[in-house]
């Protein structure tokens, strides 16, 4: 128990990420001192963690106690090791405990079955690196000293360069003699180029050189680019006999001395044919697993620098954005925001990140922004709506906050990203517009009424004739189903229904008694100079006016005036008044008649529907006959 204790890679890390302690077997894996690594912040030791990850997996183990994940570690030589990373939390002493075990990736090709398969499957493009850039040399010496150990085959890899890789088990004959001596090493040379000329991936070949020693080699690819090659040599079959005068005479032309020559002659190994293709199964075999492991290091360095330009490229482009950004994982625990989010909540990443709504946000405001964020998990429906919130100075804001979820690699759920939209200022300034607005059309409105008035006070007829065809209007409008917006139009235009009468002379507009053809005919144009009056406008409220004096006499069967039209021909704001004006008109007294009683006023209503009168506003007239008459009392005569 007390050697595990030892050889356990234990770490402890408070909830700042400070590294409080750790045991002499974790210091030795993450080469570092002991002294050095307490103190330490866990992200200064290269772990494959971002801050917002670590405050992540930190708030989970607080809610479960403990925890499990994998990542990697990046070691001084720059090589990336998979580590297993398990922990528990200490209530107590708010810290967590970690357990740090060498792991393996998740999901490892093998191409070791097929070695063509790296060359279908990687990239064609030439790499700009060597072979001792993209490989992890001193594993791979580890593991050949190995290998020599117990087979005693020796081995050499060898970049396109000539740069010694790794090596073990070179023969003195070789190293000593044969490649110091210029002339021998001219043999060594030819024998380098003979036996790895044009060789393709997944074979070896053999060549005797002329210092008659065997050599065999294999190819290391990288894509469709030949690296280096995996050397075997120099060596002897064993069914073959030595010519020792060949080598005699060899150490007198290349002047070597002969004693020590010969003696480094019998330590040259012999090896079985099964022996010798054993080996070079075994190191093609190698040759591609090196490929496939370089490349696989060539893409972690690729994808870790697109990575990293990715997040810089995200994180300056969130910052340039003016208004706040935030996102959260699906536990609604925030995992960043921007710059602009950061100033407007008045937190450091550290006093949010890893938190939830409910730790930087009162109870109130958290509940709704909590409820929000459930139904969008829930519907994954993209979410706009208004709020206010309250500024981190305390101010009162109006905010659109637009929410969408974001999904992992699966297409599940894996949080939600927002954006809060300041709108305080545009509200202010659409409550400003809109007030401006309503003055305006309140200006409009007395403006017109007044007119109608001077109109039909100039005609002796009842000053509040306009005000009450205006009620009737506005009201039959909306039963009709016109919107509030046309509705209120129609209220505001139907006053100047007789505008046009300002062009009648007095003796015919006054008559008290019956007017002649002629005089009629003249009363007639009113509708057109009323039309003729307005039509120049540019105003909506003007020419709906317009539209109402042309057509309020058209009749619905066709026998009206100016133009005749019949039916839906005639415009429903002037179908509307047209009955508002002729209720209010025989209903009220004027200066060539009495008023009609009610009971006939409702009779001529019935006798003219589908004659002078729309059916569908007869009905609708009829059907709301108590609040007509509420607005004819309302707005009587007496009461002006």
């Amino acid at each position: 128990m007390e050697q595990n204790t030892i050889n356990d890679k234990i770490m402890m890390v408070n909830a700042q990420g400070i590294v409080l302690g750790a045991s002499a077997a974790c210091a030795e894996f993450l080469e570092q001192k002991l002294e050095q690594l307490n103190g330490i912040y866990i992200l200064d030791l290269n772990f494959g963690l971002t801050l917002t990850q670590f405050l992540a997996y930190f708030e989970k183990i607080k809610k479960d106690h403990h925890f499990a994940f994998k990542t990697y570690f990046t070691n001084q030589a720059n090589h990336m090791i998979h580590i297993d990373v398990r922990g528990i939390y200490v209530d107590s002493q708010e810290l967590v405990l970690l357990n740090i075990s060498a792991g393996v990736p998740e999901e490892t090709k093998n191409y070791f079955s097929d070695p063509k398969k790296l060359l279908m499957e990687f990239p064609t493009t030439a790499v700009e690196l060597s072979l001792g850039d993209v490989m992890d040399a001193t594993l791979f010496q580890n593991i050949m000293d190995y290998f020599y150990e117990l087979t005693g085959i020796p081995v050499g890899i060898i970049d396109m360069n000539g740069n010694i890789i790794v090596k073990e088990g070179w023969q003195d004959i070789c190293v000593n003699f044969h490649r110091l001596n210029p002339a021998s090493c001219k043999n060594c040379l030819e024998s380098d180029f003979e036996i790895t000329k044009g060789i393709e991936v997944g074979e070896y070949r053999s060549y005797k050189c002329k210092n008659n020693l065997w050599d065999i080699a294999t190819p290391i690819y990288l894509g469709n680019q030949r690296m280096g090659h995996i050397y075997l040599g120099q060596f002897f079959y064993t069914d073959e006999s030595i010519d020792y005068d060949y080598f005699q005479n060899q150490a007198r032309e290349f002047g070597f001395d002969e004693e020590a020559y010969m003696a480094a002659l019998e330590r040259v190994p012999r090896f079985s044919h099964r022996q010798v293709e054993t080996a070079m199964k075994f190191y093609t075999k190698m040759a591609s697993y090196i490929s496939q492991l370089s490349f696989t290091n060539i893409k972690i360095h690729q994808t870790m620098i697109e990575l990293y330009n990715v997040m810089n490229f995200q994180n300056a482009l969130m910052d340039a954005v003016p208004s706040p950004i935030f996102y959260k994982n699906k536990d609604l625990v925030y995992l960043g925001g921007n710059k602009t989010f950061e100033e407007a909540i008045g937190l450091a990443p550290s006093d949010y990140i890893g938190k939830t709504v409910f730790d930087i946000s009162s109870r109130e405001l958290a509940e709704a922004y909590h409820q929000a964020d459930v139904e969008l998990l829930k519907t994954k429906k993209p979410q706009v709506y208004d709020f206010q919130i309250v500024s981190s100075t305390g101010k009162n804001k109006s905010v659109i906050f637009n929410k969408a979820i974001f999904t992992d690699q699966a297409g599940e759920v894996a949080g939600i990203i927002g954006v809060i939209q300041d709108i305080t200022e545009m509200k202010q300034a659409q409550e400003y517009l809109q007030k401006v607005n309503e003055e305006i059309i309140d200006t409009q409105k007395e403006v017109i009424y007044t007119l109608g008035e001077i109109i039909e006070t100039r005609s002796q007829e009842a000053a509040k004739h306009v005000v009450r065809v205006a009620e009737y209007s506005h009201l039959i409008g909306l039963k009709y189903g016109l919107n509030q917006e046309d509705a209120m139009l129609l209220k505001i235009a139907a006053p100047m229904h007789d505008i046009g009468k300002i062009g009648i002379p007095d003796h015919i507009l006054n008559k008290p008694g019956p007017l002649t053809r002629e005089e009629f005919d003249c009363i007639k144009t009113h509708t057109t100079i009323g039309y003729n009056i307005m039509k120049k406008s540019s105003h909506k409220i003007l020419k709906i006016a317009g539209i109402i004096a042309l057509s309020h006499h058209e009749r619905w069967d066709g026998t009206g005036y100016p133009q005749g039209i019949a039916g839906e021909q005639i415009n429903v704001f002037s179908r509307i008044v047209s009955v508002a004006d002729v209720f209010d008109a025989v209903s009220h007294k004027r200066c060539y008649k009495e008023a009609w009683p009610l009971d006939q006023v409702r009779h001529y209503l019935v006798e003219q529907c589908g004659k002078m009168f729309d059916p569908r506003v007869i009905t609708l007239f009829l059907d709301n006959w108590e609040e007509i008459l509420m607005i004819r009392s309302e707005y009587s005569d007496a009461s002006s």
